[in-house]
Parts: structure tokens; C-alpha cells; sequence
């Protein structure tokens, strides 16, 4: 008896070291990830966008920049900075939220961003922007990032040279499961309305941005965000995951369609969570405007 209660009592022990030192892990990874997220923003006010985003980024890593096409990976990525004109443009970001998977090998932030183009310029613009981070060892990098809501950043000289659209994805992988979120929510928003759509598929603790910045909190609010006489269609082209499975994002492309008016083209980044029952629902969600496809 007096053995077991001592095996007993030293794997409490032990259960209570391990969990300790999993959650010290968690949030040294937590204060890594925001660490790096302050000091891309910090070199984007100091040294601008273009510096900011190629140091940060991942090889694989997607911008979506307003009215631009999707931008992957390093080389796409240096093409269009390099016709992009922010020689004057601040662009900073805070976030207001965090999330890491329980693995701590992929985490997101979303928060508020704004946008100046130095002295005697109009007033700084504000928006928002969401950033899907991966992990390798010890570094983190943007797997895909998305900067809504600031409509007079400088617009893309397109010249061809990037996709201006993607063929959509199949459920494989890390990101399979999140992908097949994403394609249910499509059909059911095509299906049944947005409202509809974008309520049920929210978790309970999901926010999304509006214009300025301005929150939209929990499932109800997010439905009515979007509750207005108009088709929606979208298709993830791309996605990620962590091992752990409780983490995820996509991005995709979009077509609204209201009536009596031209389709309005986007793009977007979704991210995902898997809910304590096993359901996956979408975290918080943002976009912004594409060209047409040709």
C-alpha cells in the first residue's frame, strides 16, 4: 500500500511538473510570437512596409494587399513590392488578440492597423489586419497576413507577372481539415444567405472587423454584420495548420454579387479553431478587394 501511494503520489507529482513545464513552454512561445510580431511592426515604421514584411514573412508565406491578387511565396513577393510605391508610407499594426495551438507550432494575431504617409497628409487611416504565424525551431514567420479597411494604401502596378487568381484547394494535409470548414461555410452561405452562414460558423468567442477598425463580437453580431441582399461565393487556395489540429487558416478567394450592382471581387484570410467538442469554427475572418479574374 505504502508503495502504490508513493508511485501515486510521485506521478502526481510528476503529472504537475509536466503540465507546468508544458504551460511555461506555451507562454515562452506565446511571448516569442508577440516579440516577433512588435519588431516587424517597429521596423515597418522605422524602415518601411517592404523591409518589414520580406525579414518577417516565410518563404511560402501570402500577403493580401488591397486590390491585389493574392502574393505567394518570396519571389512573387519581391516582384510586387518592388512596382508597389510606399517609399513615404507608415504602415504599423497593434494586437488586441492572440491565440497559439497547443503545440505551439502556429499562432495568429489581429488587432488594429494604421496607415500614414508622413507630415502634411491627411490623417492617418485606421484598419485592421489579420497574421497567421508558423514556427520552425526557434523562429517565427508570417504564413499569410491580410491588412483591411485602409483603402488609400498605394495601389499595385499589375503587370501580369502574378497569378491575379488560384484554382481552389483540396482537403489535405495539416490545413484538410480546415479547408473542409471552409468549403461547408461556402456552400452553406451560398445556399442559405451569409447571415445565415457566417452565424453558424462563428465560435462563440469569434470577432470580425468592420470599417475603422470598428469589433463585431460573438455569432449574432457577426450575422448581422453581413445581413444584406447579396450572393456570396468563395473557394479556399490555400491553407495551413498545426499538428496539434486545433489551429488553422485559410485563404480564399471571394465574389459578392449584390443586386443591381458589379460584383465586388476580394480575397480573404479565415482562421479556424477546433471547439472543445470537436467542431471547427472560425476564429475571426477579414478581406479585402482583388482584380476580376480574366
Amino acid at each position: 500500500m505504502r508503495t502504490r501511494l508513493r508511485w501515486a503520489v510521485t506521478a502526481g507529482i510528476s503529472g504537475l511538473l509536466l503540465t507546468s513545464g508544458h504551460r511555461l513552454a506555451a507562454q515562452d512561445q506565446r511571448t516569442a510570437l508577440l516579440n516577433a510580431e512588435r519588431a516587424t511592426a517597429e521596423l515597418s515604421r522605422d524602415s518601411g512596409f517592404a523591409d518589414a514584411i520580406v525579414g518577417s514573412i516565410h518563404r511560402d508565406g501570402i500577403l493580401l494587399w488591397p486590390g491585389a491578387p493574392a502574393v505567394a511565396g518570396a519571389s512573387d513577393l519581391r516582384r510586387f513590392l518592388a512596382g508597389l510605391q510606399i517609399d513615404s508610407l507608415q504602415l504599423t499594426w497593434q494586437p488586441l488578440g492572440v491565440e497559439l495551438a497547443r503545440d505551439s507550432s502556429l499562432g495568429v494575431t489581429w488587432g488594429v492597423a494604421v496607415a500614414s504617409a508622413g507630415r502634411n497628409t491627411p490623417a492617418p487611416e485606421i484598419g485592421s489586419y489579420i497574421a497567421a504565424w508558423r514556427r520552425d525551431g526557434a523562429r517565427w514567420s508570417v504564413a499569410a497576413v491580410v491588412f483591411a479597411g485602409l483603402r488609400r494604401l498605394p495601389k499595385p502596378a499589375l503587370n501580369g507577372e502574378i497569378p491575379t487568381s488560384r484554382k481552389a484547394i483540396e482537403a489535405r494535409g495539416s490545413g484538410g481539415p480546415f479547408v473542409a470548414a471552409d468549403l461547408a461555410f461556402a456552400r452553406l452561405a451560398a445556399d442559405s444567405g451569409a447571415a445565415v452562414a457566417f452565424e453558424r460558423w462563428a465560435a462563440p468567442e469569434a470577432v470580425t472587423f468592420g470599417d475603422r477598425g470598428l469589433l463585431s463580437r460573438g455569432p449574432k453580431a457577426i450575422g448581422r454584420a453581413v445581413d444584406f441582399p447579396a450572393v456570396w461565393r468563395w473557394h479556399p487556395v490555400a491553407a495551413g495548420g498545426a499538428a496539434s489540429g486545433d489551429l488553422g487558416w485559410t485563404v480564399g478567394e471571394a465574389t459578392i454579387a449584390a443586386k443591381d450592382a458589379e460584383p465586388n471581387h476580394s480575397k480573404y484570410l479565415t482562421i479556424w479553431t477546433r471547439q472543445s467538442d470537436g467542431a471547427i469554427r472560425f476564429l475571426t475572418d477579414g478581406g479585402n478587394g482583388r482584380p476580376p479574374s480574366p
